[in-house]
């Protein structure tokens, strides 16, 4: 484990910035006309146009953080881990991120996709290997062109004036570390670990985070910065200790509040208008940076219910873009009622209700929604999902 983090450490302390370019983006979601409240909708997601950049940088790091990890499962002739990481993003990241690409640049979409199933193929026992494909080398040069490919999207989808920004990327690194939580306290219960594919991923999405905060010099500029640095490096340094999740928390949670102080620092230096509390991002998995200490029972369960609220309107227009035969963002609309909403509520509501959820969003739905089933059938899916977060707000009421 030792030398698992010590490689991505070195790996992602020397490369490139990413944080340089010019590009354009339009609104994620479609224009759609003659419904007031699809329009209303709209102006909606347009406000929340940054915030949906935030998200979306998070998810591409979380690719690029797979990648890397399975280049070092595979260097370290496992092949099993290897696949599992880079079929992951296939299954849960990539229709998130394939509609925002393909509205700036469907070559490139086509082309990051193509990559990422050639990444995968690789290392799937399924696939009869060729001359070259089981080779380290041959492994190694094709997750070096799938993490190139996924910094130009990152640098073609998002606007350099925003990448550029202190706000966005404490917010992209703190989208990441909320997310790492959740991966490592499903790998280590009791300073064991249960599950190697989730542990990794928790310490890969932290080592993505603290590249990030390494290469935007503006945060905490104001004296704090190596007292962050210092607490990454105690996370990284309790992960390989495999201390108890609560422990791990307890480092992000402060990590997460030394970034918030940071970046409103930076913004009232540099004269921006964005306040610490823009950084919340409603629709992703990370909670406000103000709260990341909160542990009262009633903001919890206020925010699962707010959480709950969030997948009932995303299954709503699940149903609305199938009937449109728009599978694709029904697909991504599905993976984000799951993945960025549902994740969040399976604690509080504990592990019959969650594994009931996991099954029918996660699995059921998405698997339905790429098999292009009736419509009957995906309203039914739906409705048995309305039927578990129902018993889902009785728990939290």
């Amino acid at each position: 484990m030792v030398a698992m983090i010590t490689i991505a450490s070195i790996v992602y302390t020397t490369a490139n910035s990413i944080l340089s370019s010019q590009s354009s983006y339009t609104s994620f979601a479609q224009t759609q006309t003659n419904n007031t409240q699809q329009q209303q909708q709209l102006q909606s997601k347009n406000n929340d146009t940054n915030k949906n950049y935030e998200k979306f940088h998070a998810n591409i790091e979380q690719i690029i953080g797979h990648i890397k990890m399975a280049e070092f499962n595979k260097n370290t002739n496992n092949n099993t881990l290897a696949y599992n990481h880079t079929s992951h993003p296939i299954e849960e990241v990539l229709s998130l991120v394939t509609i925002p690409i393909s509205n700036i640049d469907k070559k490139l979409n086509d082309s990051y996709f193509k990559d990422l199933y050639t990444l995968s193929a690789l290392v799937n026992p399924s696939v009869p290997p060729s001359s070259t494909s089981t080779t380290k080398e041959a492994f190694s040069k094709q997750a070096q062109s799938s993490i190139d490919l996924s910094n130009a999207v990152i640098k073609t989808v998002i606007p350099a004036k925003t990448l550029n920004t202190t706000n966005h990327n404490a917010t992209v690194i703190q989208n990441l570390l909320n997310t790492s939580k959740e991966e490592y306290e499903e790998g280590v219960k009791d300073g064991k670990i249960v599950s190697m594919l989730e542990y990794q991923d928790g310490t890969a999405f932290m080592d993505r985070a603290y590249f990030l905060f390494n290469n935007t010099k503006s945060i905490a500029a104001n004296g704090d910065r190596q007292m962050i640095s210092k607490l990454f490096s105690n996370l990284t340094h309790s992960t390989l200790q495999q201390k108890n999740p609560e422990e791990i928390n307890k480092i992000i949670d402060e990590i997460n509040k030394k970034l918030a102080e940071g970046s409103t620092s930076s913004s009232s230096t540099t004269n921006t208008n964005t306040t610490n509390q823009t950084m919340t991002n409603p629709s992703s998995s990370s909670i406000p940076i103000t709260n990341a200490n909160a542990t009262n029972t009633n903001n919890v369960n206020s925010s699962s219910l707010s959480y709950i609220s969030k997948i009932r309107s995303l299954l709503d227009q699940v149903i609305s873009t199938y009937t449109a035969n728009d599978t694709a963002k029904a697909k991504e609309l599905a993976t984000t009622a799951y993945l960025d909403n549902f994740e969040n509520i399976e604690k509080p509501i504990g592990k019959e209700l969650s594994d009931a959820g996991e099954q029918l969003l996660r699995v059921q739905l998405r698997d339905q929604i790429s098999n292009k089933v009736s419509l009957d059938e995906i309203k039914q899916t739906i409705s048995e999902a309305n039927t578990v977060l129902d018993k889902a707000e009785n728990i939290l009421k």
